[in-house]
């Protein structure tokens, strides 16, 4: 039996309408790795063993599923830049460069400040002196709020799965600001208020 990449979407499905759950997706995996190898294309067969070890592999969950689907409708592979951390660093030292900035990294485990409302557009961030835990982060949009409850403190790596596009900004040093939107504006400066 051939395992096609309409098989994988439909798991796909089931997952993200709560059909199934991730133990469901593994022992799938598995029983199409010891039943049979005859998968469809390369994606099929680097996907199912994606599934069968979570361990070693990417996380089983919403986010991953959705990008799993997308990579097996068309062919666009997006799980580094949402699971691993390190594949944004290049890209921060270059926004660095073009911008003039000492490439300041954070660390991934500290906290930044960001809105409920981060799935809008434009997406507004802004650098200031670190304090204990955290790394001087916020970031936000829509319409800002001097409000206490207005930031939610995450740990950066959680980026990773909301907003990845982001953290290659987050290298510039304490005071740059940057406003980008979803259709390709970028602007990047540094506010010599922030010290």
């Amino acid at each position: 039996m051939k395992i096609a990449r309409s098989d994988l979407i439909k798991v796909c499905d089931d997952f993200l309408e709560n059909k199934i759950d991730k133990v469901d997706v593994e022992n799938f995996a598995s029983e199409m790795i010891y039943i049979d190898d005859d998968f469809e294309d390369d994606i099929v067969a680097t996907i199912i063993f994606e599934w069968d070890n979570e361990i070693i592999n990417y996380e089983i969950n919403e986010v991953n599923i959705k990008l799993w689907k997308k990579w097996l409708q068309t062919d666009e592979n997006e799980l580094l830049e949402h699971n691993i951390w390190n594949v944004h660093i290049e890209p921060q030292k270059k926004i660095c460069e073009k911008y003039n900035s000492i490439w300041k990294p954070i660390n991934k485990k500290l906290k930044i400040g960001i809105s409920d409302n981060l799935n809008d557009s434009p997406i507004n961030g802004l650098r200031h002196s670190q304090e204990k835990g955290t790394t001087g982060w916020f970031i936000w949009s829509g319409e800002y709020s001097e409000n206490n409850d207005f930031f939610k403190p995450i740990c950066a790596e959680h980026l990773l799965q909301i907003r990845p596009e982001i953290i290659k900004y987050l290298g510039l040093e304490i005071g740059f600001r940057f406003l980008v939107d979803n259709k390709g504006y970028e602007d990047v400066w540094k506010d010599e208020n922030i010290k």
